[in-house]
């Protein structure tokens, strides 16, 4: 399960290294999390966290 988190959290960071969401992050990101058929906490967390940076203006969707 650690790996899982790792993947989610490596994705994400990838992702924003711009400011940036594009769709194609988006879903890669949701792959990460759901590539299992599991999602732990810590990866709810992760995205939560995620959400939290775009809905305060850190992070552009584009």
């Amino acid at each position: 399960m650690e790996e899982d988190t790792s993947k989610v959290r490596k994705a994400i960071e990838r992702a924003l290294a711009d400011g940036y969401l594009s769709s194609a992050e988006s879903d890669q990101i949701k792959n990460a999390i759901y590539e299992d058929k599991q999602v732990t906490k810590e990866e709810c967390k992760l995205f939560r966290e995620l959400q939290q940076k775009i809905w305060q203006g850190e992070i552009i969707i584009d």
